[in-house]
């Protein structure tokens, strides 16, 4: 079977030679395939997050998945996850999207504008009939001029490979806190990179954990969940505190020490382990609410999406989906 690349170069070597009105034709007819395969694209990922399939593969958000199973970049990730989750909301906008009326770009520019307005799905109808057909620079002009906190979408830009170019929108308050940063420091002439690299490090250095004291615990090799094995560690016997859902110090640590401050989640098909180092939660194999215990062997350090997936795994969908943001 041909490989994808050897079809590619065979197709580029005959478009060389076709008439000019066939390559004419063919180019529409690409397009055409292209837009049909972007909404086709969208509902996929829509059936994907009502699934939550992108948590069962590994990935910590649907965004993540986008960006690295499907290997679009951040932006374009970006895009077709707003995409979506506005046509989702608004059945209207799919309806725009395949009569081409509405691209992906504007769309997605929709979308975050209805996000940061809170806008009623009546309202953004009213929004979409305004700006469909419209170019993508004259839909950004009636989002602004509509936009009750009007501002960019923040830029990083690479300038070397040791430096990039941040470019955001504050408002005053934020100038404030960096005059004050100033001020505290005794340097007016303290450098944005400086002001924002203090603030940060403070931030960081007050949240990030701190070390526990304790005896040193070995490390465990990460298995599969439902595989995972307690160190040989000599542990206090098990014991469930009535109704309290305290984890004790020593057992959080011996935890983390195993999860390395990652989340735990294996994809069972792939083995892909979850990558996210971001507000993890211990969460237990057998629930607490079914009388797990706070045991080593029953807790295991999970991302917020994937706590969420255990949750719906245990409980149901149904009776989960007043505490889910859907």
């Amino acid at each position: 079977m041909p490989s994808k690349n050897s079809v590619y170069n065979t197709r580029m070597k005959n478009l060389t030679s076709i008439p000019n009105e066939l390559l004419h034709m063919e180019t529409l007819q690409a397009a055409s395939n292209e837009k049909a395969a972007t909404l086709i694209l969208l509902e996929h990922l829509a059936e994907i997050d009502r699934r939550r399939l992108y948590a069962m593969r590994g990935y910590a958000s649907l965004w993540e998945y986008v960006h690295k199973a499907l290997q679009y970049s951040e932006s374009q990730a970006y895009d077709r996850v707003s995409a979506m989750r506005l046509m989702v909301r608004v059945p209207e906008v799919k309806t725009e999207l395949q009569s081409g009326k509405l691209t992906l770009t504007t769309t997605a520019k929709l979308g975050a504008h209805v996000r940061r307005e809170k806008l009623r799905p009546e309202e953004t109808v009213s929004l979409l009939r305004e700006i469909s057909g419209k170019p993508s620079r004259e839909v950004e002009r009636v989002l602004v001029s509509q936009s009750t906190e009007p501002r960019k979408p923040d830029r990083v830009k690479a300038v070397t490979p040791e430096l990039a170019r941040i470019t955001l929108d504050v408002d005053q308050e934020f100038l404030k806190l960096v005059q004050k940063v100033k001020d505290l420091k005794g340097n007016s002439a303290l450098s944005h990179q400086d002001v924002f690299k203090t603030a940060m490090q403070d931030y960081v250095k007050r949240r990030q954990p701190k070390p526990e004291k304790h005896e040193p615990v070995a490390a465990v090799p990460l298995q599969a969940p439902a595989l995972l094995r307690a160190p040989e560690v000599k542990t206090t016997p098990e014991k469930q505190v009535t109704k309290s859902r305290y984890i004790p110090m020593n057992i959080r640590t011996m935890v983390r020490v195993r999860s390395e401050q990652r989340c735990e989640y294996a994809d069972p098909v792939t083995k892909r382990r979850c990558e996210s180092k971001s507000g993890l939660q211990f969460d237990h194999i057998n629930p607490f609410a079914k009388g797990g215990a706070h045991t080593f062997q029953n807790l295991r350090h999970y991302c917020k999406a994937h706590n969420t997936l255990a949750a719906i795994e245990q409980f149901g969908g149904a009776k989960m989906r007043p505490y889910l943001k859907l």
